[in-house]
């Protein structure tokens, strides 16, 4: 079972004491870990993944987890060995964030860290976080307009003394330098990172020209997670973006609004946005009927034309769809809005204009249609 919950300041989200089952999704706000009357940390990092330690290892909680201000929870109540049969994905999100605690226990084994990370505070946004460090502003102004429509928040420096004092007053989720910062200054900035209390496990991208195999070197010596080229193909960057941060990158296509599954059709497609949207199709549908959605509006207006990648990505949906009691509507413009009933398994889909529309022809009685 899979389950959103809204929790106010100070609810109790997991018990200590309890033996628990699958694990949590932090969607939005923040958790404090709490043993006794001490907060050990606060998590405000939206899917962050916690609760997960007393099934793998078969014991009872020993600490509590509290929501800190208003917070939203997904619950994934089911056997992790289930799950992750599932759904592999889920399998290597697992096994990076215990990765990254063990990494986090060593450092304050060794005394490289405080054992308590500095709170974020209840005010501060819960955007995700990118600094683009690169001397020239209109890299960093790229990058900042591209990923505008992710509501990412991104910053930018223009060496290696600006960009350090950035990390040593706030984090980021992801840090992107240029490999071609002056006096191999990215791979110095690269190490020093590396000691920064508040992004030293931050990952870090390598920007690179195309075909300068040896920045690319450089950057995999110097223990960059990715790279990422010159000028930028914007889907490829994103989606290596999704990849290092760990995100689900189906956000960027289906999202659950108020009782309905949103599924918006990207304006462009290529080999790599086909292939996201089928990976994360059927666990998104699974998702939505969990939490007692049955109705999906399928967005078509972003379509800058209407080609076979976009009606193969639809025609699967509609073979994916056939048979679960879900209602479908497909927001659609122009003349050929009638077209996608021609599609296997979506005859009786509801064409529309707008989402209002939709949702009129959600409350519609079915019993005039048949009529």
């Amino acid at each position: 079972m899979i389950r959103s919950v809204e929790h106010a300041d100070g609810d109790v989200i997991l018990p200590e004491g309890e033996l628990g089952k699958g694990f949590c999704v932090l969607e939005s706000g923040a958790i404090e870990v709490v043993k006794g009357d001490k907060v050990l940390s606060t998590i405000d990092a939206k899917g962050s993944v916690f609760g997960e330690l007393s099934e793998i290892l078969g014991i009872k909680r020993d600490v509590t987890i509290r929501a800190k201000g208003e917070t939203v929870v997904r619950h994934v109540e089911e056997n992790l060995e289930v799950i992750v049969m599932k759904n592999p994905k889920v399998a290597v999100k697992l096994i990076r964030t215990l990765g990254r605690r063990l990494n986090r226990m060593n450092e304050i084994a060794f005394g490289a860290m405080p054992a308590e990370p500095e709170a974020t505070g209840g005010g501060e946004s819960q955007q995700v976080k990118l600094l683009v460090v690169d001397d020239k502003p209109a890299i960093i102004q790229q990058l900042q307009d591209a990923l505008a429509k992710n509501e990412w928040a991104v910053s930018g420096a223009a060496g290696e003394a600006e960009a350090l004092a950035q990390c040593q007053s706030s984090t980021f989720n992801c840090i992107l330098i240029s490999m071609a910062l002056p006096d191999d200054s990215a791979v110095t900035l690269r190490r020093k990172l590396k000691t920064t209390n508040n992004v030293m496990n931050t990952p870090v991208v390598g920007m690179i020209i195309t075909g300068d195999e040896d920045a690319q070197s450089r950057a995999i010596e110097a223990g960059f997670a990715e790279c990422i080229t010159k000028p930028f193909d914007l889907i490829k960057t994103e989606a290596a973006l999704y990849q290092v941060m760990n995100l689900d990158s189906s956000e960027r296509y289906f999202d659950v609004q108020e009782d309905y599954l949103y599924f918006r059709l990207p304006n462009e497609f290529t080999n790599f946005i086909v292939n996201d949207i089928k990976e994360n199709m059927e666990s998104r549908i699974k998702n939505t009927i969990n939490e007692g959605i049955m109705k999906i509006i399928i967005d078509t207006t972003s379509l800058e034309e209407m080609d076979e990648a976009a009606v193969e990505v639809v025609g699967d949906l509609a073979e994916a769809l056939e048979k679960l009691p879900m209602e479908v509507a497909v927001i659609a413009e122009g003349e050929d809005g009638d077209m996608w009933n021609n599609l296997d398994g979506a005859e009786d889909w509801g064409i529309c204009e707008d989402i209002s529309e939709c949702k009129e022809y959600f409350d519609r009685d079915p019993e005039e249609d048949e009529e």
